[in-house]
């Protein structure tokens, strides 16, 4: 029963800590250290917002750190497609570059008003209009434009005489996940 008893003031302190008669405590293992309510329940904790680079950060500190990520979304459009929805960019994203280029094989039949551009519904050439020829030669346009809200994106296909033919259509972006799935 020696056990049991509570020493204050001895050298040591044991691998669970009560914060007070019957409240919240704090208990160690090898692998953790967890804070628990009364009834051994994980309890939450609050901390303050970090002030230097060894501090925790809060939840919200995190989000804002870690929302805005560089990603590259790919889409295939097709020779025949017309107007193409690749994806939703979320508000506050910032296009950096929209790349264009033939996937394997042949665009047949394609004449100088074969083309695609890529952009929205207001401006359809917004993001890529630099003029695309199915000759294997890869284009960049380095945009830098920044979606203030959610807007879908679109690659518009002209066949001109082309009979067959594909193209990847690349765009690096700044911000939030994007969401794939169609509007």
């Amino acid at each position: 029963m020696v056990d049991s008893v509570k020493q204050y003031g001895t050298a040591g302190v044991g691998s669970t800590v009560e914060l007070g008669k019957g409240g919240n405590k704090i208990v160690s293992s090898a692998s953790n250290v967890q804070l628990q309510k009364a009834d051994g329940s994980l309890q939450t904790a609050k901390i303050a917002n970090a002030t230097s680079v060894a501090h925790a950060v809060t939840k919200a500190q995190f989000e804002a750190s870690t929302g805005t990520r560089v990603q590259s979304i790919s889409e295939t459009v097709t020779f025949d497609g017309g107007n193409q929805f690749l994806f939703t960019v979320p508000q506050n994203s910032k296009i950096l570059s929209t790349m264009i280029e033939k996937t394997s094989g042949n665009w047949l039949n394609y004449t100088s008003n074969t083309n695609i551009v890529v952009g929205d519904v207001s401006d359809p050439d917004r993001l890529f209009g630099i003029g695309f020829t199915p000759d294997g030669t890869q284009y960049i346009d380095e945009t830098n434009h920044v979606y203030t809200a959610e807007t879908d994106l679109y690659a518009n296909v002209t066949a001109g005489g082309a009979t067959t033919g594909s193209a990847t259509v690349r765009i690096m972006l700044s911000g939030s996940e994007v969401d794939q799935s169609a509007p």
